[in-house]
């Protein structure tokens, strides 16, 4: 539709204000062009120009403010306060600028301005870890401890992976850990794992022990994996009892638990059904090197799922002792060892076996089984064995000998199923 103007002087008239409005609007997108482009230097002198190129831009001050507030070599707390104050001014709902207004007031020593400043931003954003966190340290730092780990402790709820750094943090303020546990950590998962991995690295068992209880209370489902770094630790630091004990909790509560193994076995998941290797007193091996592969085998098992796979390549004549499970036997002590192996192909003279073998007075003891060589369908193999006196740790391997026959670089396969330790009467025969 068309409006035709009834005079040429109305005409030139908005002629006229279009070119006003289009320079108008050209300086405009220039001069924020030109901001922005400052803006992109991330320096402080870009910054400052582009202040003065768009002195209402709340943004803006918020970034000069930050410049003057974090700059390592030439900080301006002053300077920074009033570019804060800016923004704060233009945006009072700009969280980030409240909390760095916040860090400045507290830098120059402005305690009731740092702290209204922080209620402001909880105000505006009471679900922000990120503020919650702040306000939590400021409190610490005025010693407010219980209105500190209240805050502390709402920012790890919002952001778990915040755990580690409060705990330790508060840790310096209170030595208590379990005061700090009630505080200043949620009750969760999420938040006692970083903080096991963390006091477990830096040999604080004690402390790792007290959030190890509270994760284990909580009877909730963990992976494997999460746990086992801290058994790791109690072994490194020899307390295998406690180690043995916190693998009985572990499995407990962990995700995808195999079947039950006998009653009293040392031995967890003898049927391989897990499909987890690690730490612990798990099964562990190295699944490939040059000359053996290992790994589970769900196409061929004695029972249930799956088990246990060694593959010699024949690329030489190999002593070899891997797929290990660590045990705590009672000395003294009488054990059945049992497990089902079989073989295809398996050449040489020395096929695989079972080995068991303990620390006892500074020296280490060892017995084996028979070994299972060739093709050989599924086949038990059993060992009594007495565990010796001092010899409360020790080991469950498969164990191949060097030949001493000539031309014995081992090939084929071997299976391994259903392996117990199990206590029994000493009185039992032997078979």
């Amino acid at each position: 539709m068309k409006f035709p103007l009834p005079s040429s002087r109305l005409r030139g008239a908005v002629l006229l204000f279009s070119c006003v409005l289009a320079l108008l609007l050209s300086y405009l997108g220039l001069r924020n062009a030109f901001a922005a482009h400052y803006l992109e230097l991330d320096t402080r002198a870009g910054y400052e120009r582009a202040v003065r190129l768009e002195p209402a831009n709340a943004r803006n001050w918020y970034l000069l403010g930050r410049s003057y507030l974090y700059d390592i070599e030439q900080p301006d707390p002053a300077r920074a306060i009033q570019a804060l104050h800016k923004a704060v001014a233009l945006d009072p709902y700009s969280v980030e600028a409240l909390v760095d207004l916040a860090t400045a007031y507290d830098g120059e020593d402005q305690t009731a301005r740092a702290r209204e400043a922080f209620l402001a931003a909880q105000r505006v954003y009471p679900l922000s870890a990120d503020v919650c966190w702040s306000y939590g340290n400021f409190l610490l730092r005025q010693g407010e401890q219980d209105a500190a780990f209240r805050e502390i402790r709402k920012a790890v709820e919002l952001e778990p992976k915040r755990a580690d750094e409060a705990f330790s943090r508060a840790l310096r303020i209170q030595p208590d850990a379990n005061i700090l546990l009630d505080k200043a950590v949620p009750s969760a998962t999420a938040a006692y794992l970083p903080i096991l991995h963390s006091l477990t690295a830096a040999g604080d068992l004690n402390n790792a022990q007290l959030v190890w209880n509270r994760l284990i209370a909580l009877h909730q489902r963990v992976p494997m994996s999460e746990m086992v770094y801290f058994i790791d630790g109690l072994v490194h630091r020899v307390r295998i009892a406690d180690a043995a004990r916190a693998w009985t909790q572990a499995v407990s509560v962990m995700q995808n638990s195999p079947p039950p193994d006998p009653a009293g076995s040392l031995l967890w998941d003898g049927g391989f059904e897990s499909g987890y290797r690690g730490g612990g007193f798990s099964w562990q091996f190295v699944p490939e090197t040059n000359d053996v592969q290992i790994s589970f085998d769900r196409s061929e098992k004695h029972s249930g799922e799956q088990s246990l796979r060694i593959l010699f390549k024949g690329h030489r004549n190999l002593s070899f002792e891997n797929g290990c499970h660590n045990i705590t036997p009672e000395p003294g002590k009488q054990y059945l060892l049992s497990a089902w192996v079989r073989t295809e192909s398996l050449t040489s003279s020395e096929g695989v076996r079972l080995q068991i073998s303990v620390l006892a007075n500074a020296k280490n003891e060892s017995v084996t089984t028979e070994d299972v060589r060739g093709t050989q369908p599924w086949k038990e193999i059993q060992l009594h064995w007495v565990a010796p006196p001092g010899g409360t740790y020790g080991s469950v391997c498969v164990r191949r000998f060097m030949s001493d026959m000539p031309e014995s670089d081992i090939q084929g396969a071997a299976w391994i199923d259903d392996v117990s330790l199990v206590p029994v009467d000493e009185a039992s025969p032997t078979p």
